[in-house]
């Protein structure tokens, strides 16, 4: 076994470049730099980072598909862009006795080991020797491979294998250690002002043709002039790979200056419109300078500055329109909060963009009385436009529904709507979220998606994440798991397309299946009918016209009645056949 580590040390994908000890915190700010010194080029996907003092344990998996060509560098951690994110628990600093990382491949064969900075200790190297170990690096340096002549040479003697760099060079050879440079053949990059040049505006779909008139705007927030040359703009779509433009010798911002990339400027780029989450990137030396990620969502993964899936994400600017930072310069690695869509684009000048909006307003004084009180979950037309939830305020205060969430659950809980500023129930009165067609409605919600399967639910949450009410509906077991407030766990019986469940009287709220009716007739943004009152003759429909789908009926044998029967069984013990309910459906006045 030990002789089978070893042979697979010697070429293939091995731990290059270690940077363990940042100047100031650490938190995600580690990285560990793989090469490969095989003819053959090998996936990285389920590889494993293990770190330690005492014993090694797993501090990062590589999850993404990805692989290392022969020859190449990749970086794993901050600043990489196929595996960012930080190390579990962060890699060790060293101490009196070795700390470690190792790299460990899919099945859990260790391919390669460092040991360094202290004495032997408890952890063993890959031929199961507890020494010898590299020196320690000081602060904001990195422990490197490098025998006398090149890098990517593995002896599997750590003290000798690995020296120190004072300037790391992330996803690039490493230098010469007595001139540590990390020059590789070609002109180095200087990175000394990367904290004064931020992504400023940008126009990722200009009118008509794109080609060539889409652009990326630097902004230089420092006192004195930089010097660019070198530095790498990066367009992507998806969380790895992308479109690199490196800019040309001689480039350079002046103090409090511009430079426009593209369409007119220099060099030439394309940017993504934003479907599914897109990102601009800066970069020197491989490393993430600043970013922005733009998109409803960020369902592809795109990174921010610190390597790891962005969470706050900026607006889609439409045709010809710019998205460009409020403020120039001024960067909080928070594309949401410090990125705006401007309608006069402003290419290499100051920003005309709108301040951020403030933030919404929770309000949730009274929101007790707040209930579910109609439901059409499965429309006659399309469901998209013709679904509807009516709120109910049974209380004796008006509710301020700003932020207030609609949530749907087919088999897991999907947010389906966040009501605006401005929305508001006064006591006894409704509020109907519809999908764009529905009459009466107050909100249209394009995302509205409501079930129609067996055991499906909507619940409404205030504006501080309080569940208000619930209901469970569409007949059948419950096989999800979903409860409702209370803890119910009873459905309500599957209704006819076209037919709407609603509570009777308004608001009535028992926790249980029975507070609903089938209604033939919905009835957005009016009072639901009495089910025992008399035809007032200004309705000639009512829940009676065959509500219930046919051949589905409650299973007298199910203790609530919600299950699905064959045959004609009774409906809550009326017959199905003698019975025609006729419901006068009236609107609030």
């Amino acid at each position: 076994m030990l002789v089978l580590l070893a042979t697979s040390s010697f070429a293939g994908v091995l731990i290059n470049e270690v940077v363990y000890n940042l100047s100031g915190a650490d938190d995600g700010l580690e990285w560990i730099e793989l090469c490969n010194n095989g003819t053959e080029a090998v996936a990285l996907d389920g590889y494993t980072i293990r770190s330690g003092g005492a014993s090694f344990a797993t501090s990062f998996t590589l999850s993404a598909a990805g692989s290392i060509a022969p020859g190449e560098y990749v970086v794993v951690g901050f600043g990489s862009t196929t595996w960012p994110g930080a190390f579990n628990g962060n890699l060790e600093n060293g101490g009196s006795v070795a700390d470690g990382v190792q790299l460990v491949d899919a099945v859990g064969t260790v391919l390669d080991t460092l040991l360094y900075d202290g004495a032997a200790g408890g952890l063993l190297d890959d031929l199961g020797r507890a020494e010898p170990s590299a020196i320690g690096v000081g602060e904001g340096e990195s422990l490197g491979r490098f025998n006398g002549t090149s890098d990517c040479v593995d002896t599997d003697d750590t003290s000798v294998d690995f020296v120190e760099y004072e300037t790391p060079t992330p996803a690039a050879a490493n230098g010469d250690p007595s001139t540590d440079t990390g020059d590789t053949g070609g002109t180095p990059v200087d990175c000394s002002a990367a904290a004064d040049i931020r992504l400023n505006e940008l126009l990722s779909n200009p009118s008509g043709s794109d080609d060539g008139l889409e652009w990326v705007e630097l902004y230089n927030r420092g006192a004195a002039d930089v010097d660019v040359s070198g530095w790498v703009l990066r367009t992507a779509t998806q969380a790895t790979g992308g479109s690199s433009d490196s800019l040309p010798d001689g480039t350079s911002i002046v103090a409090g200056g511009f430079l426009l990339v593209g369409a007119g400027g220099v060099g030439a780029i394309t940017v993504n419109n934003g479907t599914g989450g897109d990102g601009v990137y800066l970069l020197c030396d491989d490393v993430i300078l600043d970013s922005v990620v733009y998109g409803a969502d960020n369902s592809d993964g795109l990174v921010d500055d610190w390597g790891i899936p962005a969470t706050s994400i900026a607006d889609v600017p439409g045709e010809n329109e710019t998205l460009g930072r409020r403020e120039d310069g001024v960067d909080t690695d928070q594309s949401g909060d410090d990125w705006g869509i401007s309608t006069l684009p402003t290419p290499g000048a100051a920003n005309d963009v709108p301040p951020k909006p403030p933030d919404p307003q929770c309000r949730p004084e009274g929101s007790d009385g707040l209930r579910l009180n109609e439901v059409l979950n499965d429309p006659t037309e399309a469901d998209a436009t013709y679904e509807f939830v009516e709120l109910y305020n049974a209380g004796d205060v008006a509710i301020q529904l700003e932020g207030f969430v609609l949530d749907a659950a087919k088999s897991t809980w999907k947010e389906n709507a966040v009501l605006p500023a401005g929305a508001v129930i006064e006591p006894g009165e409704f509020y109907v979220i519809g999908g764009g067609d529905v009459e009466n409605q107050d909100y249209s919600a394009s995302g509205l998606d409501l079930g129609n399967g067996a055991g499906d639910a909507i619940r409404v949450t205030s504006c501080d994440g309080v569940l208000l009410d619930t209901v469970l509906y569409a007949g059948g077991e419950m096989e999800d798991g979903l409860v409702g407030d209370g803890g119910a766990t009873d459905v309500v019986d599957k209704v006819s397309a076209g037919s709407s469940i609603g509570r009777f009287p308004d608001g009535e709220d028992s926790d249980q299946h029975t507070d609903w009716i089938a209604y033939a007739s919905p009835s957005p943004g009016e009072g639901n009918a009495d089910p025992g009152a008399e035809d007032s003759g200004t309705d000639t429909s009512g829940p009676g016209d065959d509500p219930v789908d046919p051949g589905c009926g409650p299973d007298p044998d199910s203790p609530d009645g919600a299950g699905c029967a064959t045959g004609g069984l009774p409906l809550h013990g009326l017959e199905v056949g003698a019975v025609l309910l006729v419901l006068a459906r009236r609107r609030r006045l």
